[in-house]
Formats: C-alpha cells, structure tokens, sequence
C-alpha cells in the first residue's frame, strides 16, 4: 500500500497540490491557536484533563475569534457589494479566518451582554437543529440573553 501511495505520489501532481494545500491550513490554524493562547506553548500541569481542558478552551477562543471575524467580513463585503464592487470567489478565496492582524489579544474588553444575537448566528442554529425559523425555540444563549 505505501509503495503504491509513493508512486501516486510521486506521479500526481495535483494529489499532491491538494495534500500540501490542506497541510497549509491545517498548519496555519495551529499558528493562529498558538498565537490566542496564553501561557506559552507548554501545559504546565500533569494532569490529563486539565490538560486536556486548556487545549478545549483554547480551540474554544480561537472558534470563537473565527466566528466573529467571518461576521465581521460578511458585512463589509456586503457594504462593499452594496457600494457597487464586483466581489469574486477569486477575492473571497483569499480571505484567511486565522490572521491576526485587527485582533486586540491583550487588554480590556468590555461586553453588551443586552446585544442581541446575531441573526445568521440563530439562523445557523435553527438550520442546525432542522427547524425553520417560524415558531423555532429560542437557543440556549437566546434564552440567557431575555432572562
């Protein structure tokens, strides 16, 4: 099986174009990981789950940073697109959800937590519980967020 994979390999260039592309990715998103996290890259403590713990807590931050930076550029494509710019899967293509340039790390942050939640946010969240938007159950954050 190795010895076919290597002749693949050697003789496919596109399989290995998408193999290096996704390897990039993959690579880039721990750059980004490494980057939000706190304390350096070793786990000071021996236990598996608080090990374990921080890892989740840092992919956890890092979603969450993603999450609000795909919000962000959606609008501004759209104010672009409103504008009148031609915006392409080329353009759209190159945008990469783990630069981190725009991203205060450190410092003071300040949260509305009377801000309502953002639409495509529940609209994903009903998709993802196969509901349509009339008469779906308020999300878990959604029912926080009123109480």
């Amino acid at each position: 099986m190795r010895t076919l994979f290597l002749l693949d390999w050697i003789s496919n260039a596109p399989l290995r174009q998408v193999v290096t592309a996704t390897t990039n990715k993959v690579e880039c998103y721990h750059g980004f990981v490494k980057w939000l996290s706190f304390g350096g890259e070793v786990i000071a403590e021996n236990d598996p789950d608080e090990q374990q713990k921080q890892i989740r807590y840092t992919d956890l931050l890092a979603s969450a940073v993603i999450l609000q930076k795909a919000i962000d550029r959606g609008r501004i494509i759209e104010d672009l697109k409103r504008a009148g710019w031609q915006i392409t899967d080329a353009d759209l293509a190159s945008f990469s959800p783990y630069l981190t340039p725009g991203i205060q790390r450190l410092g003071e942050y300040r949260l509305d937590m009377n801000r309502p939640v953002e639409a495509c946010i529940v609209e994903a969240g009903e998709r993802w519980r196969g509901r349509s938007g009339a008469g779906a159950e308020p999300l878990p954050a959604q029912k926080a967020m009123e109480a």
